[in-house]
């Protein structure tokens, strides 16, 4: 958005899509009335159609971007199917060519800014930026479209504006009735609480996710597990992270070495688990299970590294 402020086409096409969604509003007001086919039923009926496609090549677009910014972290996984960006792009090109031709060129400024779908890599900080820019455009045409509202979440929760973030995936809570959708919802917004220090919090969410019995369907939801550990050990609460690490372990053997590695990033809780005397136990089993995690018992009073 501050970049449309310089360049006068991304300026032009963000104007031109919100000029799009104000017609839309407009000819359903004026169609309103019993529908009959006529020929202002018959281009209403297409604008929807034109707003729907739209929306989802501007939410598989912005997710693509979205996924190409973020930096590796099981913490925070989502779903990443590949996203054939320039695939996206070219559908979001020929999309536009086809309202141009259907509608004589007279939507011409609406279309301004092709560049939007030209598909090209860029630093991770710009893909971001792009993915958001394209996501809260979707979310202008179908402010529905959840999964829209989950990555723009996410997008701000990287950038540390955790309240734009709080708020996208409270409405999906508030507004979703999809397990998947809330699932995430609840995931993402158990590690805002658990940012913020608010371990409790973090529980409640996290706890409320796994009870939802959605995880055994969808395998990448189980970082929440890796979190509920975490907020139950930064909680002092040594026997239910041991417990949340267990099942951790038995339920997904294959990500043994990732949360290793995930664990030796968590400073603060290694310093917890390394200088509390009642941690010891908890210590003992994280060296055992998981590869890098022997880190944790190089400093614990009374035992050897190792």
């Amino acid at each position: 958005m501050v970049h449309s402020d310089v360049c006068g086409a991304c300026r032009e096409f963000l104007e031109g899509i919100r000029s799009n969604v104000r017609l839309h509003c407009t000819l359903a007001a004026i169609t309103a009335a019993p529908a009959t086919e006529t020929a202002a039923k018959r281009l209403r009926d297409q604008l929807v159609a034109n707003r729907r496609k739209l929306a989802r090549v501007l939410y598989e677009l912005g997710r693509g971007f979205v996924l190409m910014g973020l930096s590796p972290d099981f913490s925070r996984e989502v779903a990443k199917e590949p996203v054939p960006v320039p695939d996206v792009a070219m559908r979001g090109r020929n999309l536009l060519d086809e309202v141009k031709r259907s509608t004589g060129g007279a939507v011409a400024d609406w279309v301004a800014a092709d560049e939007l779908f030209d598909g090209r890599l860029r630093s991770a900080e710009e893909n971001l930026s792009k993915g958001q820019r394209l996501l809260t455009e979707c979310l202008a045409l179908e402010s529905s479209m959840h999964e829209a509202c989950i990555y723009l979440g996410l997008v701000h929760h990287v950038r540390g504006h955790r309240g734009a973030a709080r708020r996208q995936f409270q409405q999906v809570l508030e507004q979703s009735s999809d397990r998947l959708m809330r699932g995430y919802a609840l995931s993402n917004l158990g590690n805002i609480h658990l940012d913020e220090g608010d371990c409790d919090g973090a529980v409640r969410l996290l706890l409320e996710l796994v009870e939802s019995g959605v995880l055994p369907d969808h395998p990448k939801m189980s970082t929440a597990l890796f979190n509920l550990a975490i907020a139950y050990g930064m909680k002092g609460e040594f026997a239910d992270c041991l417990h949340w690490f267990q099942r951790l372990h038995s339920e997904l053997p294959h990500k043994r070495n990732l949360v290793g590695r995930e664990l030796a990033r968590r400073s603060q809780f290694l310093h917890l688990v390394r200088t509390h005397p009642g941690a010891t136990d908890l210590a003992n089993g994280l060296a055992s299970m998981f590869p890098h995690a022997e880190l944790v018992m190089a400093a614990v009073p009374g035992q050897a590294a190792g």
